[in-house]
C-alpha cells in the first residue's frame, strides 16, 4: 500500500483511536462498550469488501541479464525467478537470463520465472 492510500488509512486510524477515547472519557464505558463493537465491526466489514475488491497491490519481480549457475547434489540453481508467496498478485518479468544448470538427484534449476 502507497501513497495516499496509506495516508488515508494511518489518518482514519489516528481518527477512529482519538474518538474512542473521547467516548471513554466523556460517557459511561457501557456506551464505550457499544461504540466499540460498532467501530470494530465496521473496520471488519471494510476490510473484507477491501480485500475482495482486490485492494492488494500485485508483488512485482523482475530479472534482466543475470549470469550463469551451476549446481550439483541437490541443490537449486536460479538465474530468473523463484517466489514462494502468499499467494496474492504477483507482476513478473524474466529477460535474458543466464544459464542455470543442475546435475544430480534432487537438483533443479531455474532460468525464468517459478512462482510456487
Amino acid at each position: 500500500m502507497r501513497g495516499w492510500k496509506r495516508a488515508a488509512l494511518i489518518a482514519g486510524s489516528c481518527a477512529l483511536i482519538a474518538a474512542m477515547v473521547v467516548v471513554w472519557v466523556v460517557v459511561d464505558l457501557g456506551t464505550a462498550d457499544g461504540v466499540a463493537s460498532v467501530v470494530g465491526a465496521s473496520v471488519g466489514v471494510v476490510g473484507i469488501v477491501y480485500a475482495l475488491i482486490g485492494g492488494a497491490e500485485p508483488s512485482t519481480f523482475r530479472a534482466s541479464r543475470t549470469g550463469k549457475s551451476t549446481v550439483r547434489r541437490g541443490g537449486t540453481s536460479n538465474t530468473g525467478i523463484m517466489h514462494t508467496g502468499s499467494g496474492g498478485p504477483v507482476q513478473a518479468s524474466a529477460t535474458d537470463t543466464g544459464d542455470a544448470e543442475a546435475d544430480g538427484d534432487g537438483s533443479g534449476a531455474n532460468s525464468g520465472i517459478q512462482l510456487n
